[in-house]
């Protein structure tokens, strides 16, 4: 009866089909803007959706080897989906981020514009370095023992977007 049992499990886990890990919608809004997200908000239209599935363990990228009291600050504005990027790439490595919302008060703007030379956002100082944008190459560099300065023009930063000049 064991044998029948161990012989039943191990058949239905070698052809039981691989478990949905998540499901992508590509959405359009009304002025041809594409996202990709879990659903379309309102007035968005789904495009296409690709699930995506697993089966066994999940495929894990190792963390960024760096100092072992690596800090960051992290320049942001509420409701900043590349700054929030930031935040979590930053802390999944062990990093500890200090957030700076620079939406509300004008002399954290002022400090911020005249450290980053501009008013966008994400800007990140790791360990004394300043990274504008979000540039996962930049933030490994930086990570790492000797990183080298990073390059301002590099081309796989995403976008900034304009802090808002609330006052």
């Amino acid at each position: 009866m064991k044998k029948l049992i161990s012989l039943l499990t191990t058949a239905f886990l070698f052809f039981s089909p691989p478990l949905l890990a998540v499901s992508i919608a590509e959405c359009e809004d009304q002025q041809g803007n594409r996202s990709f997200q879990k659903s379309c908000p309102p007035g968005h239209t789904e495009l296409s959706r690709k699930d995506f599935y697993i089966k066994g363990e999940p495929h894990r990228v190792p963390p960024v080897t760096h100092k072992a009291h690596t800090s960051a600050t992290l320049y942001m504005i509420p409701a900043c989906d590349t700054c929030e990027e930031a935040r979590e790439f930053l802390e999944a490595n062990g990093v500890s981020v200090t957030e700076i919302d620079v939406s509300n008060d004008r002399a954290v703007q002022d400090e911020f514009e005249a450290l980053a030379g501009e008013l966008k956002v994400p800007v990140t100082v790791i360990d004394g370095q300043l990274i504008r944008g979000y540039s996962r190459a930049e933030f490994r560099a930086a990570l790492a023992a000797g990183a080298p300065e990073p390059d301002a023009d590099s081309d796989d930063q995403a976008p900034g977007f304009e802090a808002p000049d609330i006052l």
